[in-house]
């Protein structure tokens, strides 16, 4: 009887996944006489009304897809799909493509990566023509001794170049690195420090913070020290996080800073009081025993 009723349930499921697949293709069908028959995305009919399909979004009369995760570098398409911008990849767009690393160098000679991009460079002597990519040899260029190349300038001028995160130094052939830290206070986002590079730059989370997922986003959040157990709390206190740090509160029958916590004195009574000052005053006037 249990083997029958399970097969009964297998073909009910079986016309179920029949009849939604039927109902989405009639949906884009209708979907097309309902706008005049021009295509609109996300668009599906379910029965006498007609409203975006599951996964879209009504915005202003348009259908927009919804992506849980947000594309950094690029825009939803499909949904929870990323259409990526050029020079970046991975599900949410915000993994660089290092153009360098492609077995066809998109430079002749010198490339650096940038942040969804590239350019190229030329050795020294060389200088790179209008197009970006080729390097040539100039015989005015090869006298400027530049140390990442030079480019000829309008009027027949030549200068040196110098890599994205530097800049000529004060001879105007070698390159300094800049500090885009002291450049920019605002360069990195919130919880994060800046921490400058040869060339470059990190934001680097800050104390009390560490590198996660929140809200769909990888960013620095409160690490949690009274729940991994790094605070430095007594044993008789009380750990409570806060963000970015945390406090110690004593236990209600001790005191302290929290850090440091003992125990408290119980209030003395009037009789205790009395008993004890009658003992004191025995033994202080108790003469010595001969």
């Amino acid at each position: 009887m249990m083997e029958i009723s399970r097969r009964v349930c297998v073909v009910i499921l079986h016309f179920i996944g029949l009849s939604v697949a039927r109902h989405q293709q009639r949906s884009g069908e209708d979907a097309l006489e309902h706008t005049g028959g021009r295509a609109q995305r996300g668009l599906c009919s379910y029965g006498q009304t007609t409203s975006c399909c599951l996964g879209w979004r009504n915005f202003n009369g348009i259908c927009e897809p919804v992506c849980k995760k947000s594309c950094g570098n690029g825009k939803c398409v499909r949904p929870d799909k990323c259409l990526c911008s050029t020079g970046y990849k991975g599900p949410q767009c915000d993994e660089d493509v290092n153009e360098c690393g492609f077995l066809e160098r998109p430079c002749s000679q010198r490339c650096m990566n940038t942040h969804g991009s590239y350019r190229c460079y030329c050795d020294p002597g060389y200088t790179l023509t209008a197009d970006g990519y080729t390097c040539t040899r100039e015989a005015a260029c090869f006298t400027l001794r530049c140390q990442f190349g030079c480019q000829m300038e309008g009027g027949g001028a030549v200068r040196c170049l110098c890599p994205p995160g530097l800049h000529l130094a004060a001879d105007n052939k070698t390159c300094e690195d800049v500090d885009e830290c002291w450049c920019d206070a605002h360069v990195c986002p919130a919880r994060t420090t800046c921490k400058n590079t040869f060339g470059s730059f990190v934001c680097v989370c800050q104390d009390g913070f560490v590198m996660g997922t929140l809200k769909g986003l990888v960013q620095c959040r409160d690490r949690d020290e009274c729940l991994t157990g790094s605070h430095q709390c007594s044993r008789h206190a009380q750990c409570v996080n806060t963000d970015g740090s945390y406090t110690c509160q004593c236990l209600e029958e001790y005191s302290g800073n929290g850090r440091t916590c003992w125990p408290r004195r119980a209030p003395k009574t009037k009789a205790a009081m009395y008993f004890n000052y009658k003992l004191y005053r025995r033994t202080k006037f108790k003469p010595p025993s001969s």
